[in-house]
């Protein structure tokens, strides 16, 4: 590829490979999956100049549609497009919302990212027309350069010009107590768009693989339209809502959805480390560390590695078959820019999991 493709371009590409990457899952092709990877690799778009700015800012600013807190990829949100249209933004698409509460962000994520601080001054930066848009920003901003300043160490007494550590628990604290800063304030950007369906039950969804999920969905959505008419049904808003206020993404929940107990998250902020690789390449996916050499870092900071050719990250059923899918795998999957909710949903986990639905679910469980 020997066009340089603009910001947008590349946000573009990014939602329609994640598109069409769910809905290869969808269909149960994984190899169908793993050849559109390949497509994208070839086509040159990953030695885009500003590839990495890119993906780092669609990372970044990223905004989960969810169901009842159920994770939506970008093509199965088009399920709920027409509900929302309807009902609830009075005439706003998903794609009009992203336009005002998302995209702002993430163009001058990217930008921020890629020009130096007199370029960022004359560069001409969208419009954030939408409050939402302008917390998240702030926000973004102090998120950064407290990123920037995760690795250094402090010391007073050095050997060969490393700091001497002489309390190994305060040395772990240092970087600790960064990691639990960085991730309140990515909590104050990392928000959902929330819809709330009382004819969808999330507990008939568990264990339900994609395409099961979807086809539950399309039966169990209220009909949108009055029986035998094309006249809208006035009582959709019984149904389905939308939470007005930021529904934001907590670690401790963020954890909780992948099968780790938020008690980890908890030991974790008070010196603690858990014993659970996964933890921390969920707090890396978290944090939305952009690239796998950066996860990596990150890993390498607490003792693990995603970078062995041999280690396995985690099984993936799809269609008939089960995919037994390596950390190299993973780490191509990140580098292509493949978002981390959705290599969650392939691996059966969940966005989050507050403590209130914890408790919800382990009472239905004990009465069934």
């Amino acid at each position: 590829m020997t066009d340089t493709l603009s910001y947008r371009q590349l946000f573009n590409e990014l939602e329609n490979l994640n598109a069409s990457a769910y809905d290869m899952l969808i269909q149960g092709n994984f190899e169908g999956f793993t050849d559109l990877l390949i497509t994208f690799v070839d086509s040159g778009i990953t030695e885009q100049k500003n590839f990495p700015y890119a993906r780092a800012a669609y990372r970044f600013s990223a905004m989960p549609f969810t169901l009842n807190h159920m994770w939506f990829s970008p093509d199965a949100r088009n399920i709920l497009s027409d509900y929302i249209f309807f009902s609830i933004t009075q005439g706003w698409t998903i794609k009009d919302i992203q336009e005002r509460d998302l995209y702002p962000v993430y163009i001058n994520m990217a930008n921020s990212l890629a020009l130096t601080d007199n370029e960022k001054a004359q560069a001409k930066q969208e419009r954030m027309e939408s409050s939402l848009s302008k917390k998240r920003w702030e926000a973004y901003e102090t998120f950064i350069e407290k990123y920037n300043e995760l690795y250094k160490q402090h010391g007073n007494v050095t050997v060969f010009g490393v700091p001497l550590v002489d309390d190994v628990e305060a040395h772990q604290m240092s970087y600790i107590k960064k990691i639990v800063e960085l991730a309140e304030i990515r909590s104050r950007f990392h928000l959902t768009f929330d819809f709330t369906c009382t004819t969808v039950d999330n507990t008939a969804l568990e264990g339900m693989n994609l395409p099961q999920k979807i086809n539950y969905l399309t039966n169990n959505l209220p009909d949108l339209y009055q029986k035998g008419t094309q006249k809208f049904n006035p009582h959709i808003q019984d149904f389905l809502t939308v939470k007005e206020d930021d529904e934001r993404i907590l670690a401790s929940n963020y954890i909780q959805g992948k099968g780790i107990d938020r008690k980890n998250w908890k030991n974790y902020t008070h010196g603690q480390l858990p014993n659970i690789p996964l933890f921390y390449l969920e707090l890396a996916f978290y944090l939305s560390i952009p690239s796998s050499d950066e996860v990596e870092k990150f890993m390498n900071l607490h003792g693990y590695s995603i970078k062995g050719p041999m280690t396995h990250f985690h099984d993936i059923y799809c269609g008939k078959n089960v995919y037994h899918i390596l950390h190299r795998d993973l780490c191509r999957w990140i580098d292509a820019g493949i978002d981390y909710n959705l290599i969650n949903e392939m691996c059966g986990m969940k966005l989050s999991v507050t403590e209130k639905e914890q408790r919800l679910l382990a009472a239905k469980r004990r009465q069934n």
